[in-house]
């Protein structure tokens, strides 16, 4: 329940400073300024405005709420209500955020009868002036301290005459006005006091992402009134959190990393009218579907629409764990010419050349960290578009494209191509992956892709897919069933034949993987073990390369049909460390049947290889 003085006057509740900030992470800034009394504070610059509250002797306005971001609630409160009904916020940020909403219903903010402006003022002058009619003439306050000699204004007005201004104006814009009267600012904070947090739809979640191409993590946190706020506090979503919107750990980072291009200001923006005209919709069958609507037209406004990824591509996608979100990595292959710049990416280079101002694709990064995030995400998803996903999936069939642009690219002269250009040819990679992806292992991958020779829905991972004339081969000289014989190739080749991924490639039931598994024993092909980050239980015999995240360990014979680079000794005696795994030195067909032919020269693997 709120407060009131002896005269009936509303007055807002003191919280700890982190509770405040933490409340509205994502929606206003400065931490470090927001005390335990600026709520009150807020309220007070109301009570100001409205003339039931004047300073005290010696002073010239109410003291600053925060850093003076809290403005951008006028007229856009709605942003702050929905975070208050989702059942994602945790208890206490929602009582927080249900007493700032009960303040503001009784402020001049929510009174439809006011006018703001909300502006910049020059650095000196009082912090606050009242008409000379009082309410009528209305007020101007300055919201926060000078900083590079401007400061924050808010100006109220209800007639048609201004009040003066505290300080020469700079300039100013007339503030939104929308969602949350005072009426439905009481009644939400009555609903959701009386009834709990609105009920949850993951189906609206679904029609959100599917309406804007953003992720099912990042829909979902939009819907909670929590589009990519945090940072600050951890865990950014807490378990109990996470539960209520069907998020796991990374999923919730991923898409809290995806929304990070919002400003503050965007997400305020984004959910200002996204609740219905009667909060009790919200408790309504369907109800957060119809906020999932309103919310994908803003959307659309705002930022516009991507192509959004398969969900089960987008899950891959975030296991690769890029140092871009899987939801940007997705989108570079889906439309490689125009990919945003990921959230983070700046124009780090100052001064920034005219032609380069404007800059927003993903091949217009500007600083050395940006361009080897990219060029390390391009190379990570390359092969990975190619031999770990089906045929037809829509960014399997994007890899081309990303070649084609990427080399167009290199091959400009500007500041852009020249930094993308050293993190392709610097690091562990070094010119072996400029030598791929010039050369014609690269080609003759993209030609694989292009040409569509492998079945919709197949895997150029299943030999049986791609040369199957060499499984049948393999069944042939090793008396093996045409299952034992694929998984045997996809052993002797594949840098990751963990399980999961065999049974996935080739459609398996755990039943028939044993199956084969259990005939490529019984010939004494595969020994059993235990071995770390393997995912499975089988191995080529002879030595083993370990590695650390996220590079594969593998065998060592393998380790040399794929070119990846080694440190240490013999794997036996001395152990062996991946360092490095560039590109796939050829297509799959390629390199299937160079590892047979290995095996059929008597140069296969061995437990007695050293």
């Amino acid at each position: 329940m709120h407060k009131t003085d002896g005269n009936g006057d509303w007055i807002a509740r003191e919280w700890k400073s982190f509770t405040i900030t933490a409340a509205l992470q994502g929606f206003v800034g400065g931490w470090g300024v927001w005390y335990d009394d600026a709520l009150v504070s807020i309220e007070r610059t109301g009570r100001f405005i409205a003339g039931t509250w004047a300073p005290e002797a010696g002073e010239d306005g109410p003291r600053p709420g925060g850093d003076g971001t809290w403005t951008r609630f006028v007229g856009r409160i709605g942003a702050v209500a929905l975070r208050a009904a989702a059942p994602s916020t945790r208890p206490a940020r929602r009582e927080v955020l249900l007493n700032f909403l009960e303040s503001w219903a009784e402020s001049p903010f929510a009174d439809p009868s006011y006018r703001f402006r909300i502006g910049r003022l020059a650095a000196e002058g009082p912090f606050g002036v009242r008409g000379a009619g009082g309410r009528t003439h209305g007020a101007a306050v300055a919201t926060y301290w000078p900083v590079k000699g401007k400061r924050r204004l808010l100006e109220a007005r209800t007639g048609d005459d201004a009040p003066g201004l505290p300080g020469e104006l700079l300039y100013a814009e007339d503030a939104h006005r929308g969602w949350g009267g005072p009426e439905q600012l009481r009644r939400l904070v009555a609903l959701v006091r009386e009834r709990g947090p609105m009920p949850w739809d993951p189906a609206a979640v679904v029609e959100l992402s599917d309406a804007c191409g953003i992720s099912r993590p990042a829909a979902a946190l939009t819907l909670a009134g929590n589009p990519g706020a945090g940072g600050y506090y951890t865990p950014f979503l807490d378990k109990d959190e996470r539960a209520a919107l069907g998020l796991k750990t990374a999923e919730a980072e991923s898409g809290r990393a995806e929304l990070g291009r919002l400003r503050d200001a965007d997400r305020v923006a984004l959910l200002a009218d996204v609740l219905p005209e009667d909060p009790a919709d919200l408790w309504e069958p369907g109800g957060l579907r119809r906020v999932a609507a309103r919310t994908a037209e803003a959307w659309r406004e705002q930022q516009g629409v991507r192509p959004r990824p398969p969900e089960q591509t987008w899950q891959a996608a975030l296991a690769l764990e890029t140092r871009i979100p899987a939801t940007d990595l997705c989108h570079l292959f889906l439309d490689p010419a125009r990919a945003p710049l990921p959230p983070g990416f700046y124009l780090r280079v100052r001064p920034c050349p005219p032609e380069h101002r404007a800059l927003r694709t993903v091949w217009d990064v500007m600083g050395f960290p940006d361009a080897n995030a990219v060029v390390d995400a391009v190379f990570t998803g390359l092969p990975w578009a190619y031999a770990d996903l089906p045929a037809g999936d829509p960014v399997r069939d994007g890899a081309p494209e990303v070649v084609r642009v990427m080399r167009e690219v290199l091959a400009r002269k500007d500041s852009p191509a020249k930094v993308l250009y050293a993190g392709v040819v610097d690091g562990s990679g070094g010119s072996a992956r400029w030598d791929w992806l010039t050369g014609g292992a690269c080609d003759r991958m993209t030609d694989r892709i292009t040409a569509g020779d492998l079945p919709p829905g197949r895997y150029e991972s299943d030999p049986r897919a791609c040369a199957p004339a060499l499984v049948a081969e393999v069944a042939d000289r090793l008396g093996l069933t045409e299952d034992a014989a694929a998984l045997c190739l996809q052993l002797l080749t594949l840098p990751v034949p963990s399980d999961r991924n065999v049974r996935r490639w080739n459609d398996w039931t755990p039943a028939r993987h044993r199956a084969a598994v259990g005939e490529l024993v019984g010939r004494g092909l595969v020994v059993e073990d235990k071995r770390a980050r393997a995912g499975r239980s089988v191995f080529l015999p002879g030595p083993w390369a370990h590695a650390a995240k996220p590079l594969p360990p593998m065998e060592l014979w393998k380790a040399s049909l794929l070119g990846a680079v080694l440190t240490g000794g013999d794997g036996v005696r001395t152990p062996a460390q991946v360092r490095a795994v560039p590109p796939l030195p050829g297509t799959l067909p390629e390199l299937f049947a160079a590892a047979w032919q290995r095996v059929r020269n008597g140069e296969g693997p061995s437990a007695s290889a050293a």
